[in-house]
């Protein structure tokens, strides 16, 4: 499924992690087993940021939205949009996209709703802020976040080495010029691919989530590429979902990317679900922001099992590097 948005102008990305952080070499020696130290190595996964108790995932989207909607200097009463991508929320119901409009003082001619999508979830995002926001008007944000690691059973696992918990915020707003072009495929045959339970256990095939990685989602970006004609040379840095380096670097390989366009936050803060994709983009925010305008390349792939991918074009003044916070609201 292709499709194209001609007013979707993305005008700020703000990213928080937790503040304790868990070294995956020192697990691994507690572990003391040859595969968790191999693990270790091949995913690239250094270090991992961990939520403490009473924090959530709402907590850190919402001090990302109050960091975008002070330095933007945005009106609170013209956003009419809340979109919340989360795994992880902090309600069975009501939605925790209603506790982040409460905290950030927005409006009640607002739209506030969940979506439970996984790593996907930036991309599919996007595509569903961009579509209310043609009929709304006005301005939107998209939040993305995962408190991951509460879910990993208390003696770590080879595959809890791989989960760190963060949240992201993305200010959008409908403004001729901009175009987003995106494609989205969903196989709910393959669900239990990747899956938590309602127990709260984590159920993985890797070995199929990695021939999954390296020949579907690669197929879907050649025919991303085709369809819109996008050459490598109108992109300044490609944005990959950051499951491990033996995925990141095997979809960039076989998808003849250049490796100096291909930015990565796995290995300080592993795989954030939901929110890596803005996550690395915020990680290299000093980078990024050398150019006053990028063309990014985003692809997300995972739970589902499902694969998207979008290109955008951005202004780089507000992107924000990742804060790293331990606080917590008091309101639950």
């Amino acid at each position: 499924m292709y499709g194209e948005f001609d007013n979707i102008k993305i005008c700020g990305i703000a990213s928080a992690a937790p503040k304790t952080v868990i070294d995956n070499e020192q697990v691994a020696e507690t572990l003391g087993n040859r595969r968790a130290k191999k693990q270790v190595a091949l995913t690239g996964i250094k270090h991992r940021h961990v939520m403490g108790k009473g924090q959530s995932a709402a907590d850190l989207s919402s001090v990302c939205g109050e960091k975008l909607l002070t330095e933007l200097g945005w009106d609170r009463d013209e956003i009419r949009a809340i979109v919340n991508v989360t795994q992880s929320p902090d309600f069975h119901t009501p939605s925790t996209a209603m506790l982040i409009q409460k905290r950030l003082h927005i409006g009640q001619d607002c739209l506030a709703f969940d979506v439970n999508l996984g790593c996907t979830g930036y991309v599919s995002g996007l595509q569903i802020i961009s579509s209310l926001l043609q009929n709304t008007g006005g301005k939107g944000l998209l939040f993305v976040g995962d408190g991951r690691y509460r879910e990993m059973p208390e003696v770590p696992t080879t595959d809890s080495l791989l989960f760190g918990d963060g949240a992201s915020a993305t200010a959008i707003e409908i403004e001729a010029g901009n175009k987003l072009l995106y494609a989205q495929k969903t196989d709910g045959e393959r669900y239990k691919y990747i899956s938590v339970g309602l127990d709260g256990d984590l159920t993985m095939d890797g070995n199929a989530v990695l021939l999954f990685s390296l020949n579907e989602v690669c197929q879907s970006i050649r025919e991303m590429r085709s369809h819109f004609d996008i050459q490598e040379e109108s992109i300044d840095y490609y944005i990959l979902h950051q499951a491990q380096k033996l995925i990141v670097d095997g979809i960039a390989r076989e998808c003849d990317m250049d490796m100096n366009k291909v930015l990565r936050s796995y290995e300080e803060y592993g795989n954030t679900s939901t929110a890596t994709l803005p996550f690395t983009i915020c990680n290299n925010a000093e980078k990024i922001k050398k150019k006053k305008r990028v063309r990014f390349y985003m692809c997300g792939y995972g739970v589902g099992l499902a694969w998207s991918n979008v290109v955008l074009d951005m202004e780089t003044d507000h992107i924000y590097p990742i804060e790293v916070t331990d606080f917590c609201y008091n309101d639950r």
